[in-house]
């Protein structure tokens, strides 16, 4: 019984010594983890930093415009007849007083050769019978009947001139002719559409809506900015000229017309253009870049940058925005001008770590254009 406890403890005293051992070791080991970290630097996140400076903004509208030539128009026939020639191409250019389209007038020239040989001889029946007035041999009536009778003539003459005319259409005005089939031998009643002209001007027209509620900011003489691939450089302004006289009853939105200037050659009508239109005279906020603003379900904050024992740490501070103006957005509440906050990388930053800044601290670019 003895040898048994004896056993026992010996066996005890050994497991005590295995565990006692163990927890030394890993007590050695943490306390040299912990002197390791203490001696490693402590990890910085490396950031773009920008002050908080104060700026303008100006409340604007955005719309989708529309190019539209200064002049345009729809030639049409007036008179039923046979094409003879067609003088222009898809996509010409063409000259005011160009001639476009010529129909058959054969027929209307044979009736005016008749026409002008039945005006000469009531001329001449008028003229002799005028060096008889006064005569007996030719009374009053017979002087008045071959007078009217010349006019008459003279004035079917005039017709069939003017109807041989309007069998020659020619362009009003300078212009890009658009897409057309027509083709000689063709066979075109009165009215048929031949071909769209589009002019072609040092101007051109922008035409866009806007809400109801914005439009009583707008008034004619007022300048928009146009922005549009099709526009060297990219963008334009444009000075508004005239506002329809309703608002639309299905969108509720009030049709303005722009005029911009020097690129009516490079903006093809029908072209969309973006077209912002301010609405509000500039008013001063603090602005602060669009990347420096994370968002949470408690909100919008940013990460202001305070000095603590010589280093920046990075300080969560929820604000408060306006409206976005460029690279830009307003900051309404939670800031102070001058306050260095990280800018672009902010995504990387959380609640107190050490950061590192990118080169200088700049300013907002809305505080640079100002």
């Amino acid at each position: 019984m003895a040898s048994r406890i004896l056993a026992w403890m010996v066996v005890i005293l050994g497991a005590g010594a295995i565990a006692g051992g163990l927890g030394f070791y890993k007590y050695a080991e943490i306390e040299a983890a912990t002197a390791a970290a203490a001696a490693a630097p402590e990890a910085a996140e490396a950031v773009e930093a920008v002050r908080v400076s104060n700026g303008h903004w100006t409340a604007s509208a955005r719309a989708v415009g529309t190019v539209v030539a200064l002049r345009q128009v729809e030639i049409r026939n007036e008179l039923a007849g046979t094409v003879a020639e067609v003088a222009f191409s898809s996509g010409d250019i063409v000259e005011a007083g160009q001639v476009l389209v010529r129909f058959d007038t054969r027929q209307e020239e044979a009736s005016l050769a008749a026409a002008e040989a039945e005006a000469r001889m009531a001329r001449l029946t008028f003229e002799r019978r005028d060096r008889l007035r006064g005569s007996q041999a030719l009374s009053a009536h017979d002087l008045d009947t071959a007078r009217e009778a010349s006019a008459a003539a003279t004035a079917r003459v005039e017709s069939l001139r003017i109807g041989i005319e309007k069998k020659t259409l020619v362009a009003p005005f300078r212009a890009r002719v658009g897409l057309t089939d027509l083709q000689p031998g063709a066979y075109l009643d009165a009215g048929t559409r031949i071909v769209m002209l589009q002019g072609v001007d040092a101007n051109a027209y922008v035409d866009f809506s806007l809400p109801q509620d914005t439009s009583s900011a707008i008034a004619t003489g007022a300048i928009v900015n146009l922005s549009a691939p099709q526009i060297p450089g990219g963008a334009a302004t444009a000075t508004i000229v005239a506002d329809d006289a309703s608002v639309d009853d299905s969108s509720r939105t009030v049709r303005f017309r722009a005029t911009v200037s020097g690129h009516g050659e490079a903006l093809r009508p029908g072209t969309f253009v973006d077209v912002v239109a301010v609405t509000s005279a500039p008013q001063a906020a603090l602005f602060a870049p669009l990347t420096a603003v994370r968002r949470a379900s408690f909100g919008q904050y940013v990460y202001v940058l305070a000095e603590e024992q010589g280093q920046l740490r990075a300080r969560q501070r929820i604000v408060r925005t306006g409206p976005v103006q460029g690279s830009d957005i307003a900051i309404t509440e939670g800031l102070a001008e001058g306050d260095l906050i990280a800018a672009a990388g902010s995504f990387k930053l959380r609640e107190g770590i050490l950061v590192n800044i990118d080169g200088p601290p700049a300013q907002s670019a809305q505080a640079v254009a100002d």
